[in-house]
């Protein structure tokens, strides 16, 4: 009597066992099949696709999943109406009696503000507007103003011996110098002040 209730317990255990890993094996498969299901439905689902933002000093171009947005920019409150860089249907090139050297003297302070101070200023505005920025955005709008600067320069190299032709060559770096690091500072914030969801300080 004895030993066949021993081997009844022993019987009853291993089937207990048994319908434990077969749960636990259902359990597993369950889960397989769901995780299948979520890949497939991520494979599936659209892309999303984030179009190129393009903008320029004097017509800011801004392209979005919700629309287009055009926004004008005149310095000096309109003062100096900016036409593609072009003065009198000029091409904007630098006039033959500007020193070279004048030419490189305004590079050379652009630049320098560009490596610094323009950077000091957009992380200004984006406290002025709320709008924070991560690093490469910053360094997409600093390119892209980058790429514009030796035609703003002749601009205005254009437009100041134009106005001034007896000015010397000191006052016409030191006058383009500063317009070009006004529009610089215009552009970024006419660029901020209009880009959607940011919220102003009141």
């Amino acid at each position: 009597m004895y030993p066949n209730d021993n081997f009844y317990a022993i019987l009853q255990r291993m089937q207990q066992s048994i319908e434990q890993q077969n749960n636990r094996i259902k359990m597993l498969e369950d889960m397989i099949d769901e995780l299948r299901d979520n890949c497939n439905e991520l494979s599936k689902s659209p892309k999303t696709n984030i179009e190129k933002i393009e903008y320029k000093f004097d017509q800011l171009k801004i392209e979005r999943l919700d629309g287009t947005l055009n926004i004008g920019l005149t310095p000096n409150g309109g003062a100096d109406v900016l036409d593609d860089f072009t003065v009198n249907g000029g091409n904007g090139m630098n006039p033959s009696n500007v020193p070279p050297e004048a030419i490189q003297s305004i590079q050379q302070n652009v630049e320098s503000y560009m490596q610094n101070g323009a950077l000091q200023k957009l992380g200004e505005l984006e406290k002025k507007y709320q709008y924070p920025l991560d690093d490469p955005y910053r360094h997409f709008i600093l390119n892209d103003i980058q790429k514009q600067l030796d035609q703003r320069i002749n601009y205005y190299v254009n437009q100041q011996t134009t106005r001034s032709p007896e000015a010397n060559v000191e006052q016409l770096v030191e006058d383009v110098s500063a317009k070009i690091k006004r529009d610089i500072s215009n552009g970024m914030e006419a660029f901020l002040k209009n880009l959607p969801g940011r919220t102003d300080l009141k």
